[in-house]
C-alpha cells in the first residue's frame, strides 16, 4: 500500500510568507502500481516496462524502463514524456519527496525529489534528482538538476533549496538539468532524448 507522510515548513518570500511543504510517498512497486501492457517485438519484451503509480493530490508518477535505465515523469496527467536518464544503469529509490506550494488556497505539488542509484550495481553512485511535475495538460516533467552525494555536505537541504527555487518556472527543452553541490569528473549526467517532431499530415510517412 501507498505510503504517505507530510512535513511543513514556512517560508518568506519576497517579503511574504509563502507555505512550502514535502510529501512523501513510499511504494511497492509490484503491488502499488500499474504496469503497462505494451505491443512490443518478442525479440524486445525483456527489454523494458512502463508504469503508473498514483502520487499525492491527484498526481501520478510514471516509470520507464529501457534496457536497466530509468526516466521518470511525475503530473496530473497518466503521460509519459522524453525519455531522460544516464548512459549507464539506473534504478531508483521507492520514496518520493514532493515538494508542494499554496495554489488558489490549495496545496500543489510543484517537483519532486528522487534518489537514484547510477552505476554498476556494485558500485552506484547515488545522487538526487530534481525534477519539475507537470501540472497541465500539454506539459512535461524533468530533470531541474542533479546532486551527486558522495561529497556533498548537507546534500538533501541542498535539494530542497534547488527544487524551491529552480522548479518553477522551469522550461523544459529549453534549459538543461544543472549539477549541483560536488560535480567530479565521475559524476554521471543526465541526458535527455526530444521528441521527434510530428509530422505534417500532406507529409509522406
Amino acid at each position: 500500500m501507498i505510503r504517505l507522510a507530510l512535513l511543513a515548513l514556512v517560508f518568506p518570500v519576497a517579503g511574504h510568507a509563502q507555505t512550502l511543504d514535502s510529501v512523501y510517498t513510499s511504494y511497492d512497486w509490484a503491488k502499488d502500481c500499474r504496469t503497462l501492457e505494451q505491443d512490443v517485438p518478442p525479440d524486445e519484451a525483456g527489454m523494458g516496462f512502463q508504469m503508473i503509480c498514483p502520487g499525492p493530490d491527484g498526481m501520478y508518477l510514471m516509470l520507464t524502463d529501457g534496457d536497466a535505465r530509468i526516466s521518470m515523469d511525475y503530473g496530473t496527467t497518466q503521460d509519459f514524456g522524453p525519455w531522460e536518464s544516464f548512459s549507464t544503469f539506473s534504478s531508483v529509490s521507492d520514496t518520493v519527496k514532493w515538494r508542494r506550494q499554496a495554489l488558489k488556497g490549495e496545496m500543489t505539488p510543484f517537483a519532486t525529489i528522487h534518489r537514484w542509484f547510477v552505476g554498476p550495481s556494485n558500485t552506484p553512485r547515488e545522487l538526487l534528482i530534481i525534477s519539475t511535475v507537470a501540472t497541465s495538460p500539454g506539459t512535461e516533467s524533468c530533470m531541474v538538476g542533479f546532486i551527486d552525494t558522495t561529497n556533498t555536505p548537507d546534500a538533501n537541504a541542498l535539494a530542497r533549496d534547488v527544487a524551491d527555487r529552480y522548479a518553477p518556472g522551469f522550461v523544459c527543452g529549453n534549459a538543461r538539468a544543472r549539477g549541483f553541490g560536488y560535480v567530479g569528473l565521475d559524476t554521471p549526467v543526465p541526458r535527455r532524448v526530444s521528441p521527434r517532431p510530428k509530422k505534417s499530415t500532406g507529409e509522406k510517412p
